[in-house]
């Protein structure tokens, strides 16, 4: 695989989000419950102020989730999809921006960011179609954190779930754990997907350990409780 095709895998993802924004942010309300875990994990409850930096924040709803928990949060959010970010609170700074495009670029998005308490990309992982992606957005994500804060991804596992495996379709041009998924009955639209294997994860963390070490690793969300694999690291 080459630029190439995650240029046009990552056109086709944003032109998903962008078609369906408002059925997808309707069924994206709820928090997930591995935030509970990781909130629990990291006692951010007990932090008294906390930076927060969110790459791929779709519709805010880890930083609704954040103001209920944490007595005081700040938080830098990006994304492309402005229709479904919408209005943001005042405690959010939102800024426009392709990061995977970004990534593919080598440049970096995340300028506007100070150095954060905690880096987090929910559900973003796997519409980054090279493994060089995904590592440069880890590597990013410690960048922007203090020494000491945390870095949490999570790796969406969805191919090892039978119901979704079934609605999925290879990915043209891609490896063998690259899918297209398309979204209820709107005919001739898809979002590029790619399953992480524990061994991928393994080599991300391995490739990073220069810049953080590996905190914790577990499993949550979904009917299953293991759709989405959480990686919680601490920058050195």
């Amino acid at each position: 695989m080459d630029k190439v095709f995650a240029r046009a895998m990552s056109e086709l993802t944003t032109d998903f989000y962008r078609r369906v924004s408002t059925s997808f942010s309707a069924t994206r309300q709820s928090a997930w419950t591995g935030w509970c875990e990781l909130c629990d994990r990291l006692s951010l409850d007990a932090s008294p102020r906390l930076r927060v930096l969110d790459v791929a924040c779709g519709n805010l709803r880890f930083e609704r989730f954040l103001c209920e928990r944490v007595p005081s949060v700040e938080t830098w959010a990006y994304d492309n999809c402005e229709e479904l970010v919408g209005e943001c609170p005042t405690q959010v700074h939102y800024t426009c921006a392709d990061v995977a495009q970004a990534l593919l670029a080598g440049s970096d998005p995340l300028h506007s960011a100070p150095p954060c308490d905690l880096a987090v990309a929910f559900g973003f992982m796997h519409h980054l179609p090279l493994e060089e992606q995904r590592l440069a957005l880890l590597r990013l994500l410690g960048s922007h954190t203090r020494k000491c804060g945390k870095v949490v991804v999570t790796f969406w596992q969805f191919a090892d779930d039978e119901r979704l495996r079934a609605k999925a379709r290879p990915a043209p041009g891609g490896g063998a754990h690259d899918y297209l998924l398309g979204w209820q009955d709107e005919p001739d639209v898809w979002r590029f997907c790619h399953h992480a294997t524990e061994e991928e994860v393994d080599r991300l963390v391995a490739r990073t350990s220069d810049q953080m070490r590996e905190l914790a690793r577990f499993s949550a969300d979904g009917r299953s409780g293991r759709l989405n694999r959480y990686v919680v690291l601490e920058v050195e």
